[in-house]
């Protein structure tokens, strides 16, 4: 109901804010085992995700009790954890690795290996067919769910890509780099189908084309295509 707001950082605390009530101190869970990286709701206000920067795995935190309740186990540190739009799927990144987690049962459902180090993932909302990464090559990787075949590849960052989410429409997703940027990319043509886009040899279409616009500080200029 976007009242409440979660915070994690360095100092191995979560806190809880209440928007409605900024005088009131945050609620406080102190137990993470280690400076934290990533927080996410889930479900509800009484469920939390959370992740830290130099230990594997996503914690769930139940809220009430202010305890941890269970660990997916990963490799590596997770990098980036998301709640799926419907509430079926957590995508984490760790290490090369994007998973998916079952929301309910916590089980995993698929794991991808990628040719780089992974610093986000983000799943495509609306049919789920997608999703998106990037990392340490500092390109936006746009990949099939079902497959983890590449569907196409977004060039344009000069530095990491340290954070990509999908707009809550999934017509478009945006990469956040080390280079001060935000670039925001448009999927084309919108929520295509994975077979619709590839060329006629049957290779994943060119992505360059997929900029719409880059923000920098406060100002957004539309990207121009090359050779304009």
């Amino acid at each position: 109901d976007t009242h409440l707001l979660l915070t994690g950082g360095m100092e191995k605390i979560l806190r809880v804010y209440d928007l409605n009530k900024p005088d009131v101190a945050p609620k406080e869970l102190d137990k993470s085992p280690g400076s934290v990286r990533t927080v996410a709701w889930l479900h509800n206000d009484q469920t939390i995700l959370s992740s830290c920067t130099d230990t594997g795995g996503v914690r769930l935190w139940d809220v009430r009790s202010e305890k941890i309740v269970q660990t997916l186990e990963t490799k590596g540190p997770v990098t980036s954890a998301e709640v799926s739009q419907d509430g079926r799927f957590i995508t984490t990144a760790d290490g090369s690795s994007v998973k998916f987690w079952d929301a309910n049962h916590f089980g995993l459902v698929k794991s991808y290996d990628m040719s780089f180090i992974v610093e986000s993932a983000s799943l495509e909302p609306k049919s789920g067919s997608k999703f998106i990464a990037g990392g340490e090559d500092m390109w936006v990787h746009v990949f099939d769910f079902l497959t983890g075949e590449e569907i196409t590849c977004n060039k344009g960052h000069h530095g990491p890509v340290h954070c990509v989410r999908f707009a809550p429409g999934g017509e478009s997703y945006a990469s956040g780099s080390e280079d001060g940027t935000i670039r925001i990319w448009q999927l084309s043509p919108p929520n295509v189908d994975a077979e619709e886009a590839v060329d006629t040899n049957g290779k994943p279409k060119a992505g360059a084309e997929e900029i719409a616009c880059k923000i920098e500080g406060f100002h957004i200029a539309k990207e121009e295509k090359a050779g304009e």
